[in-house]
């Protein structure tokens, strides 16, 4: 099937230009395990700086396909790259957000190790389940990404490393402890559930523990959480802070894809809802938001809906400027 695809067919099939005949041809080599074709016209888009889009109705089936994508056994072709750095992505993942992995190669002779780094970054504005080899399941929010050494993922530990947002429900196995670097800070657990919230342009890296119990260690502090309680770091001061918090529903919400909101200033809500949908929003006058806290578990509808409710609880309002643009009032 990969000698019948071309990366001219693959082109026209991602810009919409294809005939049905020619859909259906591609789809069907969607569906095939060689898929070096496609591997490296992702590649050539990837080198030039483009980013390669599934139409919408495709999105959700390659995302079903990821989880045994990323960790079936089987390795694909490996396409040169860098000197002794190369990349391969895997088929139907980066149609619905950038997927990166990368090979190194170290060690002499016959003695060769291989090491294999997975970064899944969610692009989209809505929550992704991934389940990785070990059974623990990871909803990734938008804006966020999870990386992992795949050659020695649960050998003797499981690491992963997160940025943005993510919901953890982690196998139990007391012989690998399951590790998660976000920014400063390291939550360890065996078996649980919890949430974290490391974005880079946010003060403070949040855990909060649903269920199971929890280590979070920075430099020489060490903290053990149990249910129902929220951890605030403040990168720049480093300081922890640690209270309770109402964890009822809170494994629903997070599963489900809601919008979490815990106690956090309304401004932070406001940026990552901007970040979320991909639009841009204003004030008109700065102070509205000053002071305001907001907590509370909102569906992902419309970016409007969304805006619109969690303004109304400050008695706010928005005005739109143009398709992707907002102003908020009083």
């Amino acid at each position: 099937m990969a000698d019948t695809i071309t990366k001219t067919l693959l082109k026209k099939y991602f810009e919409g230009n294809c005939t049905l005949d020619e859909k259906k041809q591609v789809l069907k080599y969607l569906e095939q395990d060689d898929q070096s074709v496609l591997d490296e016209y992702i590649m050539e888009q990837a080198a030039m700086g483009n980013r390669v889009e599934s139409p919408a109705p495709l999105k959700k089936q390659f995302f079903d396909r990821l989880s045994s994508v990323i960790d079936k056994p089987e390795q694909r072709k490996i396409i040169s790259w860098k000197p002794a750095t190369v990349y391969r992505v895997a088929a139907g993942i980066v149609l619905l957000m950038t997927v990166g992995i990368a090979y190194w190669l170290t060690g002499n002779n016959k003695n060769e190790r291989t090491q294999q780094l997975v970064t899944v970054s969610n692009r989209e504005n809505f929550t992704h389940k991934i389940v990785l080899s070990d059974g623990t399941r990871v909803w990734l929010n938008p804006n966020s990404s999870i990386s992992y050494n795949k050659s020695n993922f649960s050998d003797s530990s499981r690491e992963v490393t997160m940025t943005g947002e993510a919901f953890f429900d982690v196998s139990h196995d007391a012989a690998k402890p399951f590790r998660v670097t976000s920014g400063n800070i390291i939550t360890r657990v065996l078996g649980t559930a919890f949430n974290i919230t490391a974005y880079k342009n946010e003060k403070n890296i949040n855990v909060l523990l649903v269920r199971g119990r929890v280590q979070v260690s920075s430099g020489s502090q060490h903290l053990v959480l149990t249910p129902g309680q929220l951890l605030s770091y403040n990168n720049s001061s480093t300081n922890i802070d640690v209270h309770n918090v109402q964890v009822d529903g809170k494994m629903d919400a997070f599963t489900s894809g809601k919008m979490v909101f815990d106690n956090i200033p309304l401004s932070t809500a406001i940026n990552r809802i901007a970040d979320a949908y991909a639009v841009h929003i204003d004030f008109k006058d700065s102070s509205l938001l000053k002071n305001k806290m907001i907590t509370g578990a909102y569906t992902r509808n419309t970016a409007d809906e969304v805006l619109r409710r969690v303004l109304f609880i400050h008695g706010l309002k928005f005005k739109k400027k143009g398709e992707h643009e907002y102003i908020i009032t009083d």
